[in-house]
């Protein structure tokens, strides 16, 4: 059973229910809100009039003021309250509202659905924690080589821009003076992680570059900045929760013995440098087998894939820059002293520096690489997974039935999607012990709900396609879920009573 209704919340909905009616166009069949509010502001999908040929257009309502008083009246807690709403034109009316529930959108009809979050307590697992720790557990950077190469890069620069004798003496001459040392050792104790020797070297000689750019072309930031965007929330990296995860969505670069570990974010990932677009250089404390403690890496907006390795190391970094200024592969501005390298740094996985190793192209080697998530289309490539023990997520695509028993002993198996897969067995799925995020179409969660109230375990279920607001709410109860996770409401508007 849900959870009570609230009067003045029905009244409000009937009321965004009417709105949406006469803003409707003729002939249509439905109409439709999926939303969510909390106490900052409102989002989601708008208005959406469904016609009777199964076209689709845009509607209008006075949105905003009526979500944000919905969620300020809904007593079930705290945070994003999801909001969905369908009404007919013959005035009847259907709602669910729910913090326990979030629309999950995709690019395709069938990637669109709802995430039901039962076991908030648990997190989703991180790929990256199935990797082992770098065999090589040294730094490759110099302290005293990364201080000469940053000197040596800075007289480059200053030669290319033309500046006077004398101009640069000293560091401080054009960046940033360093802290004392006792605020270093203080600022590495807040941020919690030790610094790479090279890293720390630096900073004993320059806190930042004050937004000049020097480390391909993201501005270094004081070791202050450093502390503050490690603690930050790290809002690039929304796997960490189950109603932002997506199966296969960190991904390795594709070695054997891979660099970096899979993750969407690492406490290890100590970002030093950023970019104006969101992007950010990183130092890998935590790197994986093929790693080393110390390695430079890409994260941000636009590596949502998973982080790119760029160098072994914070000194490597500088070789590599100044070797580029040296060759004269840059491109320069005097007048705003804005300086470009054509450094060859990876940018996207399977990219190679200048001067780093680029893996292999064997593919027989790469094929031994440790295995996180796959697609499979059919029973052959379901066959080979049978006891895979690094096997973590499945997403099936298939028209013809498959079996899923080869998936019942995979000691990793944590997600799988179903919802765009026909399935001869969904037996089996009760029988996958460590089974946690589960995706399906609404008849094949009434079948497996039907035999056994769900699969147990699960702290994430997924309702795939475009459910009623009852379909809804029918489901999350099939699921046991507490009668405070989701709120049902029906009626009709007040002409049609």
């Amino acid at each position: 059973m849900t959870g009570p209704q609230n009067p003045e919340i029905a009244a409000l909905l009937q009321r965004m229910a009417r709105s949406m009616a006469k803003g409707a166009p003729k002939g249509w069949q439905r109409a439709s809100i999926s939303a969510h509010a909390d106490l900052h502001g409102t989002g989601g999908q708008g208005v959406v009039n469904v016609l009777a040929d199964g076209r689709s257009r845009p509607g209008s309502m006075r949105t905003p003021e009526y979500l944000k008083r919905v969620c300020e009246l809904d007593d079930t807690g705290s945070g994003e309250l999801a909001i969905d709403l369908v009404v007919h034109p013959d005035g009847r009316f259907d709602a669910v509202t729910s913090r326990a529930i979030v629309r999950r959108s995709g690019g395709t009809p069938g990637e669109a659905g709802y995430v039901y979050v039962l076991r908030p307590g648990i997190r989703p697992p991180d790929a990256g924690d199935l990797q082992a720790g770098p065999a090589n557990p040294t730094q490759s950077g110099d302290p005293r080589e990364a201080v000469r190469l940053l000197r040596a890069y800075l007289r480059k620069r200053a030669e290319i821009f033309g500046w006077e004798p004398g101009r640069l003496e000293r560091f401080e001459d054009v960046l940033p003076a360093p802290r004392e040392a006792r605020e270093i050792e203080d600022l590495e104790r807040a941020l919690g992680v030790r610094l790479p020797d090279d890293l720390r070297a630096l900073y004993a000689v320059a806190d930042g570059d004050d937004g000049s750019g020097l480390f391909d072309r993201h501005p270094w930031q004081s070791l202050g900045e450093v502390v503050s965007w490690h603690h930050a929330d790290r809002w690039w990296a929304a796997g960490g929760t189950w109603k932002r995860h997506a199966l296969g969505s960190a991904r390795s670069d594709g070695l054997p013995h891979a660099r970096v570990r899979a993750s969407a974010d690492r406490p290890g990932w100590i970002i030093f440098a950023e970019s104006t677009g969101g992007d950010f250089l990183a130092v890998d404390m935590d790197p994986a087998e093929g790693g080393r403690p110390g390695q430079v890496i890409r994260v941000g907006t636009h590596h949502d894939d998973g982080p790119v390795y760029v160098a072994d190391s914070v000194t490597d970094l500088l070789r590599l820059q100044l070797a580029a200024l040296e060759r004269g592969d840059y491109k320069c501005d005097a007048a705003t002293e804005q300086l470009w390298i054509e450094t060859a740094l990876p940018v996207r996985h399977g990219d190679t520096a200048d001067g780093a190793d680029g893996g292999t192209d064997d593919a027989d080697t790469a094929a031994e690489a440790p295995v996180h998530h796959v697609l499979v289309t059919c029973d052959a490539e379901l066959v080979p997974l049978a006891g895979h023990r690094t096997l973590a997520a499945v997403t099936v695509r298939s028209a013809e039935p498959v079996s899923l028993a080869p998936l019942r002993d995979c000691p990793r198996l944590y997600g799988l999607d179903l919802s765009r897969a026909e399935v001869r067995d969904l037996e089996v799925i009760a029988g996958i012990p460590g089974l946690r995020y589960l995706a399906m179409r609404p008849e094949q969660w009434h079948e497996v709900t039907g035999h056994a109230g769900g699969p147990p375990g699960l702290a994430a279920a997924v309702l795939a396609g475009a459910p009623s607001p009852g379909t809804l709410a029918a489901w999350a109860v099939s699921l046991g879920g507490d009668g405070d996770d989701i709120r049902h409401y029906t009626g009709r508007l007040p002409e049609h009573a």
